[in-house]
């Protein structure tokens, strides 16, 4: 019986997919831990290097969006959130670390977000046997939200390729032990 009572998707269906893409699955999950690994043995460096990718992203939007703007010949009020996005996007790349303290606070909601949807994940794997491993990866999602926001500032500088490193890990575990109890008990 599945946890969840909005689940309405049969969890054969889901099976089905794990079971017709279980080496994806299992790629997904090794990567995942591998990248986590290597958070952990670099946190300082896994951190600047996502401040800077989120930078570059930032700054490339709005470039973008100033330029689709003064073509279409837009009202001013794009220009701000263009303006707003390359500001945004220039802040991080030319100031890191204060980028990498804003990070921490976008990785704290990402966290949350991510641990509440794996335990509701759970719930849609309810009837198979490895569903458990995907409500403990949730569960550790959380308490690593928690950690960040007790923690804050002190260890801002480092936390965050540490708690990117070991959510990687916990949920590329998860995904391959889901996968497994599937694959193996069909």
């Amino acid at each position: 019986m599945p946890l969840f009572i909005f689940n309405n998707i049969p969890t054969a269906q889901l099976e089905a997919n794990l079971q017709q893409n279980a080496k994806m699955y299992y790629f997904n999950g090794i990567m995942l831990m591998l990248l986590g690994i290597f958070a952990l043995m670099s946190p300082l460096i896994a951190a600047t290097f996502l401040d800077m990718l989120i930078g570059c992203l930032f700054l490339l939007t709005g470039l973008v969006q100033a330029g689709f703007s003064f073509a279409t010949k837009r009202h001013w009020t794009y220009y701000v959130t263009a303006v707003v996005a390359i500001l945004a996007g220039l802040l991080m790349l030319l100031k890191p670390a204060a980028g990498i303290l804003a990070l921490g606070f976008i990785v704290l909601a990402f966290l949350v977000m991510q641990g509440v949807m794996q335990i509701l994940s759970a719930g849609l794997y309810s009837d198979s046997k490895g569903w458990p491993w995907l409500l403990l990866s949730g569960f550790i999602s959380l308490l690593l939200a928690t950690i960040i926001y007790v923690s804050w500032p002190i260890s801002a500088t480092w936390i965050l390729g540490i708690m990117i490193g070991v959510n990687f890990l916990a949920f590329g575990a998860s995904i391959i032990m889901l996968t497994k109890y599937v694959t193996e008990n069909k």
